[in-house]
């Protein structure tokens, strides 16, 4: 039989694989935990944290409660991971049994998993135990942590430093992070180099010099950074060192900070970011938005007038609705500006960047400067249907007012 080809040759060319686009709409919890080895991991739910070992009362457990409090919630949230220097181990419970110390990390490229138990008798002491379960570890050649007691508490510290360790307990013992040794924009440095699909910045601490110091990393990173104080300074306005007024100083275009009265204990920020990322870049305002779970602070109107005049945020009680006021990051910009000016920069370099990919050739003529014109104008087209650049509008007389305009040179 004569085979078809001879009269009709067919190829399908599959130019299905396209350039990832950064998402706009996914919030990254930065904290001090060692539940993963992982600089990210991306959870739907707060039982994902409570799988991980996270309590009810840890900050990051919190903001993202808050996060997923919201209406429409986020579908996930990412958990970024600032190393503690160590773990400190200690008895919850004295009583005869098993007392098991699991500890994970990665080791030459290869996972490694040990688990340390110590048997106690009904006589055992606090001390017995943590010391039973520090010869444990001192016993195994290839442990990948070390121990030292110390009072009431097993300190455990990785054997090489900048080794990521996962710890998990048995239920009759308990764990608190050491402080830190890296900085904030080591952490977050780290965390980019693995996974940089995230936008939005929630810092689980709330201590000023942290505060200032993720300010300072995001201002060079397309993300937004949002956080909470409580100070009283900022509510003053005669008040100039407060966390608000240093962050106005700084002229920040990527921070923006709310006053909250309970932002040790309540996450506003991450509530707010999780209700606003629900809606595409382009098409929202950051005031006026009722935030789920979240307590209104009652605030005379000198103390509102004093945050606004820091380019700060309050979320207030409006007659008998609690809405979040004045949408600014600390710059005096519009925070929507800001996401939506980076989701633009976004769209147009990977539609060019697609262009370039699925063609033989980008002429440089005439003809291939269209080309590219093509996908910029799909791109701000994008922009006018997302409501971040106005439309095409017209004045008294009927002349054209257009939403933007591409010039383009001749290739000549």
């Amino acid at each position: 039989m004569a085979n078809l080809e001879r009269i009709v040759s067919v190829s399908i060319a599959l130019d299905t694989a396209g350039i990832s686009k950064e998402g706009f709409s996914t919030i990254g919890i930065l904290g001090v935990h060692a539940y993963s080895t992982n600089r990210s991991d991306t959870v739907t739910d707060v039982d994902d944290l409570k799988s991980m070992g996270f309590g009810v009362t840890d900050p990051i457990y919190l903001a993202a409660s808050a996060a997923f409090d919201q209406t429409p919630r986020p579908s996930q949230v990412k958990i970024l991971r600032w190393d503690p220097a160590g773990a400190g181990v200690s008895v919850g419970t004295v009583a005869a049994g098993a007392y098991n110390l699991t500890v994970a990390a990665t080791v030459s490229g290869s996972p490694v998993t040990k688990t340390y138990t110590y048997t106690a008798s009904a006589s055992d002491t606090a001390a017995t135990i943590l010391a039973g379960l520090k010869t444990a570890i001192a016993a195994d050649p290839a442990a990948v942590v070390s121990g030292t007691v110390a009072t009431s508490t097993l300190a455990l510290t990785p054997v090489t430093a900048g080794t990521l360790i996962d710890y998990t307990i048995s239920s009759n013992l308990s764990i608190s992070w050491m402080t830190p040794t890296e900085t904030i924009a080591a952490a977050l440095s780290a965390v980019v180099a693995t996974d940089n699909d995230w936008y939005g910045l929630i810092l689980a601490d709330r201590t000023s010099a942290d505060i200032l110091a993720a300010a300072a990393w995001v201002e060079s990173h397309t993300k937004i950074f949002i956080t909470a104080i409580a100070e009283s300074g900022a509510i003053l306005a005669s008040v100039s060192t407060d966390t608000g007024s240093l962050l106005q100083a700084k002229d920040y275009y990527r921070t923006a900070w709310m006053y909250h009265d309970l932002a040790a204990t309540e996450y506003a920020d991450a509530a707010w970011a999780a209700r606003v990322f629900s809606i595409d870049p382009g098409g929202e305002t950051w005031a006026l938005k009722t935030l789920a779970g979240i307590t209104a602070d009652g605030l005379t109107e000198t103390q509102y007038t004093s945050v606004t005049g820091k380019n700060g945020n309050t979320y207030e009680k409006v007659r008998n609705i609690l809405v979040t006021q004045n949408g600014e990051v600390a710059a005096g910009e519009w925070i929507d500006i800001i996401r939506f000016r980076d989701w633009l920069q976004e769209e147009v370099a990977t539609d060019v960047f697609t262009l370039m990919k699925n063609s033989n050739k980008v002429p440089y003529d005439d003809v291939g400067f269209a080309m590219i014109e093509a996908q910029v104008k799909k791109a701000l087209d994008a922009g006018v249907t997302a409501g971040g650049i106005a439309p095409v509008e017209y004045d008294d007389a009927g002349n054209k007012n257009p939403s933007y305009t591409v010039t383009v040179p001749l290739a000549a």
